[in-house]
């Protein structure tokens, strides 16, 4: 309920800026931030549906995890790989629509592995696997350009591969309050020191001994070391990725690491376990001019805003029918005159799902507008509006696709939620 809940008014608030404004056809760099837009809300979407999971009846993977630690900031990582599948939707009134898809086992399995039961029991996440369809959880995302993105912000979405996450702030970090965003860096900032003591120090010098062998029991040397690794600056600003992880990077240059090491190594210079000779070879080892290590924060659940914070819903009701969804069922036969038995289920399951288009097409013309209008009669009337049909209609969900129990015939049935016509219906059109 808390997910559907959170659906609902992710849609609602785009909506509140798509029935202010007048349509206006979106230019290529708006619909690319648009696109973005949708793509973070599905990454969210996603990691809400991941986090609400049930482990047992009484136990969902946000209960398990401590908040905003690091199991969860690994799973949401793990989230990252999920990908854009299918046509991107972008609606007259600016508002984009994406879907994001990731392989069920690989998401379980990483839960399991962040969340293993307790001896003796076994967590199914049965709400989790009956989300899948064709062994892959999948989500749609919808959103409008964000405000007051900055051009260095735009360049560099455009400049990345469009099926990956990439940061776009202030996208993902609407709600989070200045303190929170403050806290998140903080906390990044506090785990890439860590990392980079934990990589210095497990450096192997020689075949035998690790930099954390050989200053171990010397409290100058440890001195030295530490004041060295908190000296170092980070490696530019921080990055508040949409997925509300803050990421700070901190590099070390290895000629300077080197020296470092030899300084030390001259505090003790009858230490018979290294000499300067095994430091000069870190550069040979370790094949780079710096090491670079990534932290990774988030903002205290408490810094957090709810959803509703941000959402002013419009002025009008909401109608019925705007609420609702719409169903449809294809079915075909398999033809038997095909001798490839593969080519023949083919076509089947394209016969289907048409039939079910053309199912829902006709459900979606005889809804009655506003206006009294049903939305056959105003696409007759407004190119933009019957191109937004077309938009939705292609957004329809396939929730079921498979054959039947004998074999003989193909099954397609479809969902298709009407608030983004709702959204569409009202925009002003001059």
């Amino acid at each position: 309920m808390k997910i559907f809940r959170f659906a609902i008014v992710s849609i609602l608030a785009a909506l509140v800026a798509s029935t202010t404004a007048p349509a206006s056809a979106p230019t290529q760099a708006r619909r690319m931030l648009a696109i973005r837009a949708a793509q973070v809300d599905g990454y969210h979407r996603l990691a809400e549906l991941a986090m609400e999971a049930h482990l047992a009846a009484d136990r969902t993977v946000r209960s398990a995890l401590p908040p905003a630690g690091d199991a969860e900031i690994a799973l949401r990582l793990y989230l990252r790989s999920a990908r854009m599948v299918g046509d991107t939707r972008v609606y007259s009134d600016g508002v984009a629509e994406a879907d994001i898809e990731i392989p069920l086992d690989g998401v379980v399995q990483k839960i399991l592995q962040l969340c293993p039961p307790p001896t003796g029991r076994t967590w199914l996440l049965e709400d989790l696997r009956g989300q899948a369809v064709d062994g892959s959880l999948r989500v749609g995302g919808g959103g409008r350009v964000p405000q007051d993105v900055p051009p260095e912000v735009v360049a560099r979405l455009e400049s990345s591969p469009p099926d990956e996450l990439a940061e776009m702030f202030p996208a993902g970090w609407e709600r989070v309050t200045v303190e929170g965003r403050v806290e998140a860096v903080r906390r990044a900032r506090v785990r890439a020191y860590e990392a980079m003591a934990a990589l210095v120090r497990g450096l192997r010098v020689g075949s035998t001994w690790t930099a954390d062998d050989l200053v171990a029991g010397s409290p100058a040397a440890e001195t030295l070391l530490d004041q060295f690794l908190r000296s170092l600056p980070v490696a530019g600003p921080p990055r508040m990725m949409p997925d509300g992880i803050a990421e700070v990077e901190v590099a070390v240059p290895v000629r300077e690491l080197i020296q470092t090491l030899k300084d030390i190594r001259a505090m003790a210079p009858s230490d018979s376990r290294w000499t300067e000779e095994q430091v000069d070879q870190l550069s040979v080892q370790l094949k780079a001019e710096r090491l670079v290590v990534t932290g990774r924060g988030m903002p205290p659940p408490d810094q957090v805003l709810p959803a509703e914070a941000l959402t002013e819903l419009p002025g009008a009701p909401l109608p019925d029918w705007a609420a609702g969804v719409l169903e449809a069922r294809g079915t075909a036969r398999v033809p038997e005159d095909i001798d490839d038995p593969a080519e023949a289920r083919l076509l089947a399951a394209r016969s289907a799902k048409a039939r079910a288009v053309a199912d829902l097409e006709k459900q979606v013309d005889a809804v009655v507008l506003e206006d009294g209008r049903t939305v056959r009669d105003r696409a007759a009337k407004e190119e933009a509006f019957r191109r937004d049909v077309a938009t939705l209609l292609a957004s329809a969900k396939t929730v079921r696709y498979q054959p039947s129990a004998d074999g003989k015939r193909w099954e397609a049935d479809l969902r298709l939620p009407l608030m983004r016509l709702w959204g569409f219906s009202r925009t002003h059109r001059p």
